[in-house]
C-alpha cells in the first residue's frame, strides 16, 4: 500500500505563493472588514447581471474566520505540495484555478440571483483532493486523526457528504455547490483527455496575449513540432500516473517530467 508520509520538507513555490497570498488577503480583511468581501467575493447576481467576472477568481483569496483559513491552508499544504511536486508548478497552479473557476460557475448557475458573497479557497482545494486521490489512490489519510482511510475512499466520502448536504437548500452559509463544482471540475479535467486538450489550448492562447514574441524565420516550425511531441509524451505520462500511480513511472519518464517542468518554470 502506498502511504504518503506528508513530510515537513521544502514547500514548492506554487503552494508557497498561494499560502502567502491567502495570508495577505486575510490580513487585509482584518483592516478593512467587509470591504474586500463586497468587492471581491463571489456574488452570483453581480457576476451575471453586473458583469463583474473578476469575482469568479478573487473569491478564492478571502476567508470568513481564522479557523476557516487555517483549515484551508493546512489542506493546501498537506495535499497541494504533493501534487505540485509530481506535476510541476505551472500545471499545479493552472489546475488549482481551473477548479476554483469551475466551483464558482456551478455556484452561480445554481444560485443566479444570490446577493450573498461566497468566499474561500475550498472549491479549488476540493479539486486538489480529487487530484490527490487519483494520483495516490492508496495513500492513507487518518480521519479525525485516528481512523486510517485510503485517499480514494476519503474523497468519495467527502463527495457523498457534500452531495447530500446540497439538498438542504441554498440558505446554508457553506457553499456546498462550490465544493461539488470544484470536485467535478477536477475530476473531468483529469479524466477527459479531450476536455483537458481544449483547456490547454485556451490557456495557451490567453498567455499568448500577454507574451510578446519576436518573429523568427521558418526553421521555428521544426522546434514547434518537437515541443508538440514533448507535450504529447507529458500527457501520456500524466494519464499513466492517474491510472497506475506515480510509482509506475520509469526513470526515463521521471527525467522527462523533470525536464518538462524546468522548461515551464
Amino acid at each position: 500500500m502506498h502511504d504518503i508520509p506528508f513530510p515537513f520538507g521544502k514547500v514548492p513555490p506554487g503552494v508557497k505563493w498561494l499560502l502567502g497570498l491567502n495570508g495577505l488577503f486575510f490580513l487585509l480583511q482584518q483592516f478593512f472588514p467587509g470591504t474586500l468581501e463586497s468587492y471581491l467575493g463571489l456574488v452570483s447576481s453581480q457576476v451575471l447581471f453586473g458583469f463583474q467576472f473578476w469575482r469568479l477568481v478573487t473569491y478564492l483569496f478571502l476567508h470568513g474566520s481564522f479557523f476557516h483559513i487555517l483549515f484551508n491552508l493546512f489542506t493546501l499544504w498537506m495535499f497541494g505540495k504533493e501534487i505540485e511536486m509530481q506535476w510541476g508548478t505551472k500545471e499545479f497552479i493552472k489546475f488549482y484555478f481551473i477548479c476554483g473557476l469551475g466551483a464558482a460557475l456551478l455556484n452561480v448557475l445554481v444560485e443566479p440571483f444570490s446577493t450573498t458573497p461566497v468566499i474561500g479557497a475550498s472549491g479549488a482545494l476540493y479539486g486538489v483532493l480529487v487530484a490527490f486521490a487519483l494520483t495516490f489512490p492508496t495513500a492513507l489519510i487518518y480521519l479525525y486523526g485516528i481512523i486510517p482511510v485510503q485517499s480514494k475512499h476519503f474523497v468519495l466520502l467527502i463527495g457523498f457528504v457534500e452531495f447530500l448536504a446540497s439538498f438542504r437548500g441554498t440558505s446554508s452559509t457553506i457553499a456546498r455547490f462550490a465544493h461539488l463544482g470544484g470536485m467535478l471540475t477536477g475530476y473531468f479535467y483529469l479524466k477527459s483527455y479531450e476536455f483537458r486538450s481544449i483547456l490547454h489550448r485556451f490557456f495557451h492562447r490567453v498567455t499568448d496575449w500577454f507574451v510578446i514574441r519576436k518573429k523568427e524565420p521558418e526553421p521555428q516550425a521544426a522546434q514547434q513540432s518537437n515541443q508538440e511531441d514533448l507535450a504529447k509524451d507529458v500527457d501520456r505520462i500524466l494519464e499513466k500516473v492517474l491510472l497506475k500511480g506515480a510509482d509506475s513511472l520509469t526513470p526515463e519518464e521521471r527525467e522527462l517530467m523533470r525536464r518538462y517542468s524546468s522548461m515551464k518554470h
